[in-house]
């Protein structure tokens, strides 16, 4: 097994307080966040609960955020812009800005693992990590101050970051088709897991995706069909 090894001692410490803004007390519960599941013995002995956990929290923080800074704007909206900002393509390019990546101990020659979304999960799980650690309020002024401010300007995203999956299914209500994704093949390994997601329209198959997280493999799913359709962005934008 080749592992990825991350900072320990001083360095980790310093290296945590750099990117969450905080002291951290329980040491342990920051190196299980960037512990990853190919390398644990258990299903709990990884970032995996944590990830879950720093989800959650970090949906209800940008709820909120989105909630007071956009008074006048209706649920739809803030719903697709909330969408957007906690994107795991979204996640996975500012924990890589970050340097979460460099803090990550993984098993490198895990055939299946998708290292991509690595560091986005790891970013989840200090979420959760500083929640357990110093509570609400810590993890809220992380989120904001750590990930929104620096990194998540709302108009780029507004035109940047396109929701593929509600857009299909926005335009089959529309035209009267019926779709729906189906997995067509799912494998494991120790614990990792692979996903091979087909969108049907009206019972044939368009697009196909590919990822370790169900989801994931249904939005790539969704690109596709836009592709085969050749259905553009530009007509859902207006």
């Amino acid at each position: 097994m080749i592992q990825r090894l991350f900072f320990r001692g001083t360095d980790f410490t310093s290296k945590l307080r750099r990117l969450s803004g905080v002291a951290p007390s329980n040491l342990q519960l920051y190196h299980t966040a960037f512990r990853h599941s190919s390398i644990s013995e258990n299903d709990y002995d990884s970032n995996e609960r944590l990830e879950f956990l720093g989800d959650a929290v970090l949906s209800a923080v940008v709820a909120e955020y989105l909630y007071q800074k956009f008074p006048y704007k209706a649920e739809g909206y803030l719903t697709d812009i909330r969408s957007k900002m906690v994107s795991r393509s979204q996640l996975n390019a500012i924990a890589h800005k970050m340097g979460i990546d460099e803090l990550m101990n993984y098993n490198d020659a895990d055939s299946l693992l998708n290292k991509k979304s690595v560091a986005g999960n790891a970013l989840e799980a200090l979420v959760g990590a500083v929640f357990l650690d110093k509570g609400f309020r810590s993890a809220r002024n992380f989120i904001i101050k750590k990930i929104i401010k620096p990194y998540l300007d709302i108009e780029e995203i507004e035109i940047s970051e396109f929701n593929y999956k509600s857009k299909l299914l926005e335009w089959s209500q529309k035209n009267g088709r019926s779709l729906y994704y189906t997995v067509k093949h799912h494998s494991r390994s120790r614990h990792r897991t692979l996903y091979k997601v087909a969108a049907v329209i009206d019972g044939k198959e368009y697009g196909m995706g590919e990822d370790t997280n169900k989801k994931n493999a249904e939005k790539l799913a969704a690109k596709q069909t836009f592709e085969v359709l050749k259905l553009t962005v530009e007509e859902f934008m207006q």
